[in-house]
């Protein structure tokens, strides 16, 4: 067969399957009975971060100041994060794309930048925070982790801490990013579960730091509290019994907490009124339990466990208020009597 007719029918086959397969996806994508919906609740745990932050601070020995911008993209099959950094000295870009991988159940991140590089993650989340992760090699070969770890410390206040791991060597802090949200600080605007979870976090901070007024000024007037062991305080009870002669050891230096973290949130919200659920894991260093539901100090006491708790909280004046707390030591495992 002559050379050139193989050569033009070979073209033609490639064109008209690479036509076709464009087709094929575009048909099935027009199609109205198959319209393509994004993969919303695992997109919807970006939520409480969506926002544009003036953001300053330092990164890699250097002063860091411009914008950071996390929005939804592409009729919101995926979460666009772009940073611009306008500090005397640095002209710096970054932009990453977010979606969901149900193949490998993660979300990714394709991530661009004003460098001549193109880097590759996952973002994920815990408790309440945020944490995208990108690998790339360093300059020795060895591979290279770069974590970002993104939380509210108050309401609209995020701060970003970003870490940096040389192959199975140690993980160093190279940088702090604080930002002030200034687009959707509107209430009607803002994620509720957001403003509770900045509020939980600063609840959390005064109550390892044994802030008495701050603790209290988080609490209705009508609190009440069940422990594990059933006993009820109202809030005056609470306070007079357990915080304070907490809060005075705190002060003193005699106690501090180890730990003190709440995993596995759960939120239900019903406009003014939001219910938590989750895990508390606590452990603590020079005081015990003692008679009359109080603390006392001991050396050379400690302690640690995790306990399952319910939260009420109640929106008063615009302002999220703990109404109502539940404590109970989880079920032993089914087998674990036999």
């Amino acid at each position: 067969m002559d050379g050139k007719l193989v050569l033009t029918r070979c073209k033609t086959a490639l064109v008209l399957s690479t036509f076709m397969a464009i087709c094929g996806v575009s048909l099935g994508q027009t199609n109205p009975q198959n319209v393509p919906q994004p993969p919303s609740p695992e997109l919807q745990k970006f939520e409480p971060f969506l926002g544009k932050y003036e953001v300053s601070g330092d990164y890699a020995n250097l002063p860091w100041a411009g914008t950071l911008e996390l929005k939804r993209a592409i009729k919101g099959w995926y979460i666009e994060q772009i940073i611009q950094i306008k500090s005397p000295g640095i002209d710096r870009e970054f932009w990453v794309l977010a979606t969901w991988d149900k193949s490998t159940q993660k979300y990714r991140l394709w991530g661009f930048q004003t460098l001549p590089s193109h880097i590759e993650g996952d973002v994920r989340f815990e408790n309440d925070e945020m944490i995208t992760e990108f690998t790339y090699p360093a300059a020795d070969g060895q591979k290279a982790t770069s974590t970002n770890r993104y939380k509210f410390v108050g309401i609209n206040e995020l701060l970003v801490t970003s870490y940096r791991q040389f192959g199975n060597g140690p993980v160093e802090k190279i940088g702090t990013l604080r930002g002030k949200r200034i687009t959707g600080t509107e209430p009607s605007n803002i994620p509720a579960e957001a403003e509770l979870r900045a509020f939980m976090a600063e609840l959390r901070k005064a109550s390892i730091e044994g802030d008495v007024d701050a603790v209290a000024n988080s609490m209705t007037d009508d609190y009440i509290q069940t422990d594990i062991n059933g006993y009820r305080q109202d809030k005056t009870t609470w306070l007079n019994e357990y915080f304070r002669p907490l809060a005075d050891l705190i002060k003193a230096g005699t106690f501090h907490w180890d730990e003190y973290e709440r995993t596995s949130l759960q939120f239900r919200l019903y406009g003014d009124c939001a219910v938590v659920t989750g895990d508390l894991h606590a452990k603590g260093t020079g005081a015990k339990f003692g008679p009359q539901h109080t603390w006392v100090a001991d050396p050379n006491a400690s302690f640690s466990g995790t306990l399952h708790f319910t939260h009420v909280y109640i929106k008063q004046n615009g302002k999220w208020m703990l109404a109502a707390l539940h404590n109970q030591m989880p079920l032993p495992p089914p087998n674990a009597a036999k």
